[in-house]
């Protein structure tokens, strides 16, 4: 096959599966859909997980598509030959059709028939056997390996770790795999001799794993048994395969990357040779476009962490090279003018990606300034970066470690990592708590008698109440026959009135008593839906002893359940009155729904003003009045869509779904629990809006008793104000405003430099100003920023005590061409001695010995103007 590029490597293997008896699928959002053992799809098998487990019938036992992946496993190598965060993984499987041979076979003559490489320059791996296991080395793959025509001393075996997948999780599926390897040449390395080491690093690429052979099920009890049908999972990432095809040495020199790395290089003004940052940063944002264009936005935990991650490091290596600001804009349009046809997400979102992606920078530019700046005071205070310095640089001003690294270098000091990450465990400990016992978590994967029973049937619509029997106990973790008073345990049966948490509601509790045997008794706590369908009760057994097998009373809290769909009622509404109030953009982007509030997460590009909430609690209010009575219709999804029925994206509601409306006014898709009427709600009120997140904000909201204690609270509150300021409640606004009025005082002293002998002159045709100053660091940095602005000359100001002499440099926009504020603070230390840094347009540093003017005017004169490309480093 002749250089290609992307879009017809993909085509080209599609296409050559589906001559082969494989159906294509279209690959699925990079949010997962009821797999909550993943932030993001990392594989092109883990939307499908659920075929292979045979808890789900696939539309084909052969599949084949092109699947969206995220991995940030390895981010820190992102940027050498092959390591990138967004990948295109071309997928094929079996589910319980053909296996080894025929896999190993359609491998070859895919890579040696359609995409035309060398088979000389192939090798492959095999697993190799595990003692630990009780398996023998996977003889059958490298059989046939060399029937089809590779020779034995290409065939490498490789340990478990290298060469055998999965289980995901304590228990499941997982078997042998085998991996296609690209010999990519001398120049990387020393060959391959059987025997020897296998440098899977640099000399030789992996380009596809041509096969996991999922044929094992792993018990809790740690025991590999045969699983019912076998099956072949197969990925190769787009963009390596592409290198491989080319010849080329780095993913970034694709079709793919290569016009993206170009218009970072633009960006920065930085032509000539690709750098590390180059591809870095091309990475990163091409990433967050990705992940961003499927519905997350930039926040603090979860899936917007890491976005937020990506997009604060480019901004920080930005900033690194003396960028003040990173104009995303044109970074953002090659990234979908590239991905776009094949993702029109991607086009249809941009611009609200842009906007969002511009805001986070923004937000953060501030943050990373501000850390620089500290990061410069603690090389300048100590001469080296410890791990708590570095730890505190990444908890307060959200500096990641590897460019407070890189940072720390260019500054010719070192960075303590080892004592950064004990730093960071310790947080993380301290943040966690300790755990004293093992639930069952929704993502384990459970054994194979266990995980094919049906999901557990909810009859909670209609019931409080239901008789059950007892299918499977889980204690500690492990299944159990039997849980004694005293003891927790997770319990799965056929029927259950209790909801299981999902859609933002909580799951409910209650209570299970065993029928027939007075004095078995335990308390619901939690309820949860397994991956594999089942209903998990979290039980606490008060009395006597609960069997597998029993017939049990399992009792919903009527107060909790009342309270808890009155809130996921609110939800809709408040939903409805977001649309109608601020706009039919509004999207829901997360909600909570428990017996005490309601939190709905909302997409918005600012903050509401004050009559804009009034409003939406208003007209909710005014719904609540109407007494509008629950309708329940159940239809085919995209007929349900189609009547206007609104959705939370990439959810999966399955064929047939329920509509749940009030009223003319709300319309959703929901498999959650509702009031009866409205007015069931009693009234509703808004408690907090905040953002938390780039455009997307936050709701706060309660109902019913607590709705009514919150108006009585806020009332007394009102009072107490008012008796307080001596004047009437209607009259407290006024009054507070004037309060706060006579309270400000202009800035104390102590947040402003002060200049003392301030003298102007011109040094080499350069006019300065030099001033002994007192005040903070900070106060000093903002005086000769906006003094060489005001001014239009280069300020130096500097303080000197018994603790440290301190000296800031501050270059005007119009003397940038001349001068580097950097390379003056490194002339002065050079002179006087300590250290420092900085940027072109302001710097810092301690100096040894305390400075006067006339030292520093020889510095100014030892210092020639510079060229705007010349960079001072402090030692």
């Amino acid at each position: 096959m002749s250089a290609t590029d992307g879009d017809t490597i993909r085509e080209t293997f599609l296409r050559f599966f589906e001559r082969n008896g494989h159906r294509r699928i279209e690959g699925a959002s990079l949010v997962p859909v009821g797999d909550p053992t993943l932030l993001f799809v990392n594989s092109g098998m883990a939307p499908l997980k659920r075929y292979f487990t045979g808890e789900k019938v696939p539309p084909a036992p052969d599949l084949c598509d092109v699947q969206g992946c995220v991995r940030t496993k390895d981010i820190d190598d992102v940027g050498d030959r092959h390591h990138i965060t967004y990948f295109e993984m071309l997928g094929s499987w079996s589910i319980g059709h053909y296996f080894k041979e025929r896999a190993v076979d359609l491998a070859y003559a895919l890579l040696t028939g359609d995409f035309g490489l060398d088979p000389r320059r192939l090798y492959v791996s095999v697993f190799g056997g595990d003692e630990a296991l009780g398996l023998p080395p996977d003889e059958e793959s490298a059989r046939a390996w060399e029937r089809a025509g590779v020779p034995r001393d290409r065939i490498v075996a490789l340990p478990a770790e290298d060469n055998f997948w999965g289980p995901a999780g304590q228990s499941g599926p997982c078997g042998p795999c085998t991996e296609v390897f690209l010999d990519t040449g001398e120049e990387f390395g020393p060959a391959y001799v059987p025997g020897g080491v296998f440098d899977t690093k640099r000399r030789y690429i992996e380009i596809w794993n041509a096969g996991v052979f999922m044929q094992f099920d792993k018990g809790l009890d740690g025991v590999l048994r045969p699983l019912p049908f076998t099956s072949v999972d197969t990925g190769s990432g787009l963009e390596r395969m592409e290198l491989a095809l080319n010849g080329l040495d780095s993913v970034y020199d694709t079709s793919l990357f290569a016009p993206l790395v170009r218009t970072v290089q633009d960006v920065l003004g930085e032509t000539g040779e690709v750098l590390h940052h180059h591809r870095v940063i091309a990475d990163h944002l091409r990433a967050a476009v990705a992940i961003m264009s499927d519905g997350v936005r930039p926040g603090n935990e979860g899936r917007g962490y890491i976005p937020r991650r990506l997009i604060r490091k480019c901004v920080t290596l930005a900033m690194g090279r003396h960028r003040e600001r990173l104009d995303v804009a044109p970074i953002v349009d090659t990234v979908v003018r590239s991905l776009g046809p094949t993702y029109p997400r991607m086009a249809a979102e941009q611009a609200a990606v842009t906007a969002a992606i511009a805001e986070e920078r923004d937000e953060f530019g501030d943050t990373v300034r501000r850390g620089l700046d500290q990061l410069d005071r603690v090389v300048a205070r100590h001469g080296r970066v410890s791990g708590t310095d570095a730890f505190h640089l990444f908890a307060t001003y959200g500096l990641p470690v590897e460019i407070t690294r890189d940072l720390a270098a260019a500054r010719g000091v070192s960075l303590d990592r080892e004592e950064f990450y004990e730093a960071l465990r310790r947080h993380r400990e301290l943040s966690r708590g300790t755990r004293t016992d093992r639930r069952l978590r929704v993502d384990d994967v459970l054994p194979a008698a266990v995980a094919s029973r049906p999901a557990t049937e909810f009859l909670g619509y209609d019931t409080l109440s239901a008789e059950a029997t007892v299918l499977t106990l889980f204690s500690d973790g492990t299944t159990a026959e039997a849980v004694a008073a005293g003891s927790d345990a997770d319990l799965i049966v056929d029927r259950t009135p209790f909801y299981g948490e999902g859609g933002g509601q909580v799951g409910d509790r209650g209570t299970v008593r065993v029928v027939g045997r007075d004095g078995v008794l335990g308390d619901v706590t939690e309820t949860v839906v397994h991956a594999s369908g089942g209903h998990l009760h979290r039980v606490s057994v008060r009395s006597g002893v609960l069997r597998v097998g029993d017939t049990v009373t399992l009792t919903v809290d009527p107060s909790s359940r009342a309270d808890t769909a009155a809130n996921h009622t609110a939800t809709h509404l408040l939903n409805a009155a977001l649309r109608t109030v601020l706009g039919p953009h509004v999207r829901q982007a997360g909600s909570l729904v428990e017996p005490r509030r309601l939190r709905f997460d909302f997409t918005h590009p600012g903050p509401p003003a004050p009559e804009e909430l009034a409003a939406v609690e208003r007209l909710v209010n005014e719904w609540i009045l109407t007494d509008a009575p629950r309708r329940v219709e159940v239809m085919p999804a995209e007929e349900a869509k189609a009547s206007g029925a609104v959705s939370l994206e990439g959810e999966d509601y399955g064929e047939a779904v329920r509509v749940l409306s009030f009223g003319d006014f709300s319309k959703e898709l929901c498999g959650g629990t509702h009031v009866e009427h409205t007015s069931q709600l009693g009234s509703f009120r808004i408690v907090s809006e905040q953002s938390v997140a780039a455009g997307v904000r936050r709701v706060v909201a309660v109902t019913r008793r607590r709705a009514v204690d919150h108006s009585i609270e806020q009332g007394a509150a009102l009072s107490d104000v008012a008796a307080t300021l001596r004047t009437s409640p209607k009259d407290v606004v006024p009054a507070a405003r004037r309060l706060v009025a006579a309270a400000r005082t202009p800035k104390t002293a102590r947040d402003t430099a002060t200049l003392a002998n301030a003298v102007e002159t011109v040094v080499d045709d350069v006019p300065v100003m030099l001033a002994q100053a007192g005040g903070t660091v900070g106060a000093l940095r903002e005086q000769a920023r906006r003094t060489a602005g005001e001014r239009d000359r280069v300020v130096v100001l500097w303080t000197t005590s018994e603790e440290k002499n301190t000296l800031v440099v501050s270059v005007p926009a119009s003397l940038a061409d001349r001068l580097r504020a950097d390379a003056l603070v490194e002339s002065a230390t050079r002179r006087l001695g300590g250290g420092g840094g900085g940027n072109a347009r302001i710097a810092q540093g301690g100096l040894t010995t305390a400075p006067t003017t006339e030292s520093l005017i020889e510095v100014l004169h030892a210092q020639r103007p510079a060229s705007v490309g010349e960079t001072g480093t402090s030692k």
